[in-house]
């Protein structure tokens, strides 16, 4: 019997926020990125306006995420598309499939 090769998958997403009480952090990780956050020379005032805009849209977007359901459906979207993949490349390989989200857990660096 020949064993299959095991093949590891990366699934990246922004991600969002799991519950209602995440927005305010989640906004705050999108913000504290210098690609959305462009600031170049005041860059050392990233970390200060990302709070700032996170907390003044917290309220908001929260609102919003409570609309369809109290958080985002990433996560969960994500999951399924993991499930489904492992076991639709599981007769040709061993695959381990996981998530790394940007902004939101599971970060990249805890995948």
């Amino acid at each position: 019997m020949t064993s299959k090769k095991r093949v590891g998958i990366v699934l990246f997403q922004l991600g969002g926020p799991d519950s209602l009480d995440s927005v305010e952090p989640f906004l705050t990780n999108l913000f504290l990125d210098p690609d959305i956050l462009p600031l170049g020379p005041a860059g050392f005032l990233r970390g200060f306006i990302a709070r700032r805009i996170a907390r003044g849209r917290a309220g908001l977007v929260a609102q919003k995420y409570a609309e369809i359901g109290g958080r985002s459906p990433i996560r969960a979207l994500t999951e399924r598309q993991r499930d489904r993949l492992a076991e639709a490349l599981a007769a040709q390989m061993d695959p381990v499939v996981v998530i790394a989200m940007r902004y939101w857990h599971p970060l990249t660096g805890e995948a």
